[in-house]
């Protein structure tokens, strides 16, 4: 909170974009032991640092301490600001501060000690800078109020469930207070400092302990983690235990990690080699860490309507409870020639759970949970930074799915969650689908075992690992084909459960509306409205209109078809012989059914299909992200002479190319940049890296049109790359989505989900 300014709404907590903060982000994170992060408050006039570091020790998992330092923005500017630290119960434990009765006027040193069932005794310990400078007071205030060189403090007694909402607690009670004191001095009131600080009111006990550090800019503090556990020799911790983890020591250990993570990062994407500048580097560093900086482990329930489970729609349409255009008529199942219609089963949303996820998130501030489609994108950066960290939330998102095969394709645990969540878009639907991008994942594991040269199959190849090795932890399936394989073993049947799901469920009419079913596989998306198909990932990218049960939809038939090809390369890493061939059949049938169903010999495109009313089927013609999914996905080989057709798609300025990268829907589409134009011209890096991933294929295959494809390679990457970059120096932020008319970052931000993939167009990681 800015105590030049002082206001309590001034108080930032979560990452939110209403804050309107010049920049914040992860600069550098390793993801297990190290972190750095930056925020920017211009309106406080200060920039924040914190860096954390843990070290291993005990059997909890080790300990850790983190450095939290400002600095004033404007260094002529007096910026003075109250600083929160907290801890709460979540569950069993308890919380007990040292010297809390001797502290009527603040805490000369912080001990709070603790004991949960998951971490056993431990103790929080703040440790102040000798240089730090309190806010400016008169002596008399000095004497009458806190001590604003002390740190203050706040004990709450609240229920589990509501420690997430701490800042509301804090400013509850700081409102109380100042009121209090307005009351009492009515002519004389204290400085904003003292006004705004908390009342040191001797509570030892609770669930909530909120600590107020009152500084002037520059400043630091070191907040420190002890374990009881790597501490044995101890009856009971005191605070010079954590001396290892504060001053001087803190600070050698924060140089040796810093050191420590930028040499792993060139290592790993080579940008230094590649000739990118310095800055450019630390942008590269920026998305990886960010990115694993959103890692986060989420539990609570979930709202599931599953009234639909094994029933088929007579219209692919979401419930149109209170839809003024719904009639009794859109209550119930089959026609006029059925011999029995049944009415449609009532919407009946439950709760389910709780269950827990560990999952990335796309946006801190505006989707700060994991959501499917987006989770398999993230992956593919974080597997080639920490390929063991990427397995481990690959199996929590397989746990997510039911014995049915399904998996809610956005993952709202728990109350926390829901509040970021409109009440319209909480409700999950058991008979809708996502692109199931966590296979490209898995494969990519896959493709990074055989780089190591072993194969998984092979147990006689497994390495000698190294216990001096603190990266070992990244590696292990890598340097283990026995784990590998294990791994595998345990997450094949989700996944191939879910590939059944899809099929039963999203199944589309093959022989009907003129169709001549020379293919079985046929596929249509289960919740589409008139002007949205938010279960395919793209939203209002525009399709049939009104929305008919002939549809079959040319992207989802692709997703069927790289999922066959994922499960397929991991059965056959586990032996499983009978399933190599059922997927290689449905494959073939993906195939043919992309050419029976779906090409559009005018438009040289692959596109969605419809009864075009007379019975007969016809394509529904966009030029855009859906045409391009039967290439991106590897299901047309690289000498197809549609190939071809493809690159002269996103190579037409006319259509999909600009400076910034692939617009999203061509521009000489009637819808384009019409409606909300959420999917209709803006440019979205998931896309983007599908795209160039596969001109890097093609330019290094043997295919007739490896030289063209290597052209427009060279160009859209770097049109990419230059686009992005710039806009990050020229705002702060990696964003959304991009302009196709300017190349502007829009929407939420920053967004370091899928936009991160650029780092790996960076390095050519693909």
């Amino acid at each position: 909170m800015s105590l030049t300014t002082p206001a309590l709404n001034s108080i930032r907590h979560t990452c939110e974009q209403g804050d309107e903060l010049e920049a914040y982000a992860w600069l550098e994170h390793d993801g297990r032991n190290y972190g750095s992060q930056t925020i920017k408050d211009g309106k406080s006039n200060v920039e924040i640092k914190t860096d954390f570091v843990k070290v291993p020790g005990g059997q909890y998992g080790g300990e850790w301490a983190v450095r939290i330092s400002g600095t004033p923005i404007d260094a002529s500017k007096d910026t003075a600001i109250a600083l929160y630290f907290y801890t709460a119960l979540t569950g069993e434990g308890s919380l007990e501060l040292l010297d809390a009765k001797s502290a009527k006027r603040g805490l000369n040193q912080v001990q709070l000690n603790g004991n949960v069932p998951s971490l056993g005794d431990f103790s929080f310990v703040i440790h102040d800078d000798p240089n730090n400078s309190e806010p400016e007071s008169t002596k008399k205030e000095y004497r009458k109020f806190a001590d604003l060189s002390k740190t203050q403090y706040a004990a709450f007694n609240t229920p589990p469930g509501s420690t997430w909402k701490v800042k509301d607690i804090l400013q509850e009670r700081l409102l109380k207070d100042a009121q209090a004191l307005v009351n009492q001095h009515r002519v004389n009131m204290p400085q904003p400092p003292h006004t705004f600080a908390l009342q040191n009111k001797g509570e030892a006990e609770g669930t909530i302990f909120v600590f107020q550090k009152m500084l002037k800019a520059p400043f630091q503090f070191d907040v420190a983690f002890v374990s009881k556990s790597a501490h044995p020799e101890k009856e009971s911790l005191v605070k010079k235990d954590a001396s290892h983890l504060i001053g001087d020591e803190l600070t050698e250990k924060l140089a040796l990690q810093k050191t420590t993570f930028h040499d792993r990062f060139e290592k790993t994407f080579k940008l230094k080699a590649k000739g990118f500048t310095p800055e450019q580097v630390r942008f590269g560093e920026m998305m990886l860490s960010n990115m694993l900086g959103g890692i986060g482990y989420f539990h609570g329930t979930n709202i599931v309507d599953r009234s639909l489970e094994g029933w088929e729609e007579s219209e692919p349409v979401d419930f149109l409870s209170g839809d003024s255009s719904s009639s009794d008529e859109d209550d119930y199942f089959g026609g006029d020639d059925d011999e029995v219609r049944v009415k449609k089963p009532a919407p009946n949303p439950q709760i389910e759970g709780p269950s827990s996820l560990f999952s990335a998130v796309p946006s801190r501030p505006f989707f700060p949970r994991g959501f499917l489609w987006d989770e398999g994108f993230h992956q593919l950066l974080i597997g080639a930074w920490d390929n063991d960290l990427s397995l481990d939330v690959i199996s929590s998102w397989s746990s997510k799915i039911d014995e049915n095969g399904w998996v809610a394709r956005e993952q709202i645990l728990g109350d926390e969650s829901a509040s970021k969540v409109p009440a319209e878009f909480q409700i999950q639907y058991s008979h809708f689908a996502n692109p199931p991008t966590l296979l490209m994942s898995l494969l990519k594991f896959i493709e990074r075992s055989k780089a190591e040269n072993f194969d998984i199959k092979n147990t006689n190849s497994q390495k000698v690992l190294s216990t001096e090795d603190t990266s070992v932890l990244t590696r292990m399936h890598l340097d283990n084909p026995d784990l590998a394989k294990e791994y595998l073993r345990k997450v094949y049947p989700k996944f191939r459960k879910q590939y059944f799901w899809f099929r039963k469920t999203q199944w589309g009419d093959n022989e009907g509306y003129g169709r001549d079913g020379k293919s079985p596989e046929a596929y249509r998306w289960r919740g589409r409205s008139d002007f949205h198909t938010l279960t395919s990932g793209l939203d209002d990218y525009p399709r049939a209109n009104p929305p008919d049960a002939s549809e079959i939809h040319v992207d989802l038939l692709s997703w069927v078809g790289s999922m066959a090809k994922a499960l397929r390369a991991i059965a056959k890493e586990i032996g499983e012989e009978a399933d190599i061939k059922k997927f290689d059949k449905h494959l073939k049938n993906v195939q043919i059914g992309l050419d029976a169903f779906h090409w559009n010999e005018r438009a040289k495109a692959y596109c969605d299909a419809v009864s075009d009313g007379v019975g007969q089927s016809s394509h529904v013609v966009h030029l855009g992200y859906l045409n391009l999914f039967p290439y991106v996905l590897g299901i047309i080989p690289g000498d197809s002479k549609r190939i071809e057709n493809f690159l002269d798609l996103i190579s037409d300025p006319n259509k999909l190319w600009t400076d910034f990268g692939l617009s999203s829907l061509s521009k000489s589409d009637k819808y384009f940049g019409t409606g909300e134009n959420y999917w209709r011209g803006p440019i979205w890096m998931n896309i983007q890296y599908l795209v160039v991933r596969r001109l890097y294929e093609l330019k290094n295959s043997k295919s007739p049109y490896a030289a063209r494809a290597g052209e427009i390679y060279v160009s859209l990457r770097e049109n990419i790359i230059n686009n992005v970059y710039k806009e990050y120096e020229r705002t702060g932020f990696v964003w959304e989505q991009y302009s196709p008319i300017d190349g502007k970052g829009q929407r939420s931000h920053p967004f370091t989900g899928w936009t991160s993939l650029v780092l790996l167009m960076m390095a050519e990681v693909y």
